[in-house]
């Protein structure tokens, strides 16, 4: 397991960390959870989170860091329509911070690995409230939860990409959030020749402080029925 941005007194720490902080360090492949960073980029930031105003960050796609370790990850081969992909938490520990989780695809324009996110993000993945929501944070469908998985959609064109997850932590009762990011290398083959995965944001750029979702006061009072989402319409929509 490669861990070298963690260290040893984080890892005798782990289960306390765990119960606050996480890692997406596994991708998860038809099922398989694989090795510790071998599709997944590391980055420097260990388990601590960023706050709100980190959005408008080029951080913000990859994580502090990430760069550093582009070279790192292998590159998982998988073909749109058919497989099932995904992340796993550290250790096999759970989400117990209330808030979403997203997953997006960008396109590199050649090889990932030398690829920064700087070009368009699809939302391909997302996972909120219970409908209606009764407001509590065990009412977040991410709640005790260690992977998310879902199958490649067809509608994906061929090429490699960086697929990065987010969990947006929405403490109560604070509007400030608590972003963990991370993102892993697919190459996707497909057959898909239609209309470009849209819509699309930037990292930085495609969230606003003042967004629906980040102003979330997950304490309100009476509790909102619903949550929006970070982000565009999901695609296909």
């Amino acid at each position: 397991m490669h861990l070298s941005s963690i260290t040893a007194g984080a890892l005798a720490l782990a289960p306390q960390l765990a119960s606050a902080h996480f890692l997406f360090p596994h991708l998860m492949l038809n099922g398989v959870k694989t090795e510790a960073y071998e599709y997944v980029r590391e980055h420097d930031f260990g388990f601590n989170p960023h706050k709100t105003d980190w959005i408008n960050s080029e951080d913000f796609r990859c994580n502090e860091g990430s760069w550093n370790h582009r070279n790192d990850p292998k590159t998982a081969e998988v073909t749109a329509g058919q497989d099932v992909v995904g992340f796993n938490l550290h250790l096999d520990f759970a989400i117990y911070h209330p808030g979403p989780v997203t997953i997006y695809l960008s396109k590199a324009p050649g090889d990932v690995r030398e690829y920064d996110g700087s070009g368009d993000w699809f939302k391909v993945y997302q996972l909120g409230t219970q409908i209606p929501w009764n407001g509590t944070d065990q009412g977040w469908l991410t709640w005790d939860q260690k992977n998310f998985q879902f199958t490649l959609p067809n509608e994906i064109p061929a090429g490699e990409y960086l697929m990065r997850i987010e969990q947006m932590s929405v403490h109560q009762p604070y509007r400030e959030k608590e972003w963990y990011v991370q993102c892993a290398h697919l190459k996707i083959a497909s057959s898909y020749d239609g209309p470009d995965p849209s819509p699309t944001i930037k990292f930085p750029g495609g969230y606003n402080i003042n967004d629906e979702a980040i102003q979330l006061d997950s304490w309100a009072q009476p509790p909102p029925t619903y949550a929006a989402m970070p982000g565009p319409e999901q695609w296909p929509n």
